[in-house]
């Protein structure tokens, strides 16, 4: 199984990681030399990331760009990079939603769409560290038992064709009605 995930290539990336804002994935580690000297180290995923933190080539200049060391973002970020490895393929996760608009988020944006024909993201909502509501300002309720807004993203490439956009949605209401919604939906609606 490590041979086939390090060698073979692999075209669809699936799942559900952990929204952690404080990782315990580390994207640093710290090193002490012969001297005692204490020097930081870059982690693969966090030498990955530093892609993220910049837009169109340029640092963000965030002043806390803590949010990309989210552990989804590194999923995602990891995800991109295995199909960039193999040239094509389906990158599909259930996420937090908080990378759609949140500014921190600009790098990330841009190197999805980069990297990607389609994409097509889904945004269920349900941000209650927000107090999110719906359009008409009836209750929003999240799909999950968690506070943090989610949403899924499908984002495909394929070799030797050219872009063809980002698709956006959102999905407001209850629990129920976006599982009712999700069942009876397809990617084309």
């Amino acid at each position: 199984a490590a041979r086939i995930k390090r060698e073979d290539p692999i075209e669809v990336i699936l799942g559900n990681p952990p929204y952690a804002g404080h990782s315990a994935n580390a994207s640093v580690r710290r090193e002490v030399g012969l001297t005692g000297a204490v020097k930081t180290v870059r982690t693969f995923i966090g030498s990955l990331i530093e892609d993220y933190k910049q837009l169109d080539g340029k640092p963000l200049g965030e002043k806390n760009p803590k949010w990309l060391q989210d552990d989804y973002v590194k999923f995602l970020r990891w995800g991109q990079w295995r199909l960039t490895q193999t040239g094509k393929g389906i990158l599909a996760m259930i996420t937090n939603h908080g990378y759609l608009d949140n500014p921190t988020f600009r790098g990330m944006r841009q190197q999805l769409m980069q990297m990607f024909d389609t994409l097509y993201v889904l945004d269920l909502h349900g941000n209650a560290k927000k107090k999110e509501t719906c359009p008409d300002g009836a209750r929003d309720e999240n799909v999950f038992d968690i506070q943090q807004g989610v949403a899924l993203g499908v984002f495909s490439k394929a070799q030797g064709t050219g872009r063809r956009g980002v698709n956006h949605s959102d999905l407001w209401g209850t629990r129920g009605s976006k599982y009712d919604a999700l069942a009876a939906g397809t990617i084309d609606t």
